[in-house]
């Protein structure tokens, strides 16, 4: 009996090995996606961090600099980061797998780019929140570098269904534009920016531009 409890907890300790190491093989492959959701749950539900890390225009304006990056971390209420955040770690992690020292300057540029444009455009707000801009910027990277990808190899058919996720994503942001509404996400509390959709999308159209011409944010 005891022989038979020892192999028991001998063949669970072994199991056990193997999940933590597979667990720690996956935070490793993707563990800028995987540090930059805790900062953003972090940031989101903890007040201090909120406050510190939103992207206000006039404190920005004034030498706090850092809320460029740190405001797209922060979110109004659950519901907007839930939506925000769920569809960052696909996106991300994808952008992530096909490679790190693409991912990095690539998540780095189309931050900036949504923020100054939406502290230039947005005149009649005072502070941006959200992951939205970043999300649409890494979709249209994603997608156009997957059909170029495909159209290398010959792959039409592949081809053929990223082109017409593009042109979703751009009747998407049309639409947007003509409502001055979001198309899948309600949130009461805070009005929407479609200009941060915009300046991420063309961020991310940008990125993908420069990697077909060879000239990846790889460097």
């Amino acid at each position: 009996m005891d022989q038979t409890v020892t192999v028991q907890r001998n063949r669970w300790m072994v199991v056990r090995e193997a999940m933590i190491h597979r667990g720690l093989g996956v935070i490793a492959t993707f563990r800028v996606t995987v540090i930059l959701a805790i900062l953003s749950l972090l940031a989101s539900l903890v007040p201090f961090y909120t406050q510190w890390f939103e992207l206000s225009f006039q404190q920005t304006l004034s030498g706090q600099w850092w809320r460029v990056l740190t405001g797209h971390l922060t979110h109004f209420g659950t519901q907007h980061l839930f939506w925000d955040l769920l569809m960052f770690v696909v996106l991300a992690g994808l952008c992530e797998l096909e490679s790190r020292r693409r991912f990095i300057p690539l998540l780095t540029m189309i931050a900036l780019f949504v923020s100054f444009s939406v502290m230039f455009l947005c005149r009649d707000v005072v502070s941006y929140r959200g992951l939205s801009g970043i999300d649409t910027g890494l979709f249209v990277w994603f997608v156009g570098d997957q059909y170029r990808l495909s159209r290398k190899a010959g792959d039409r058919r592949f081809a053929r269904m990223w082109l017409g996720l593009g042109t979703l994503l751009l009747g998407k942001l049309c639409f947007e534009m003509i409502t001055g509404e979001l198309l899948f996400v309600h949130v009461d509390g805070f009005k929407p920016l479609v200009e941060s959709h915009v300046a991420g999308g063309l961020a991310g159209l940008v990125a993908a531009f420069l990697s077909s011409r060879g000239k990846s944010v790889d460097t």
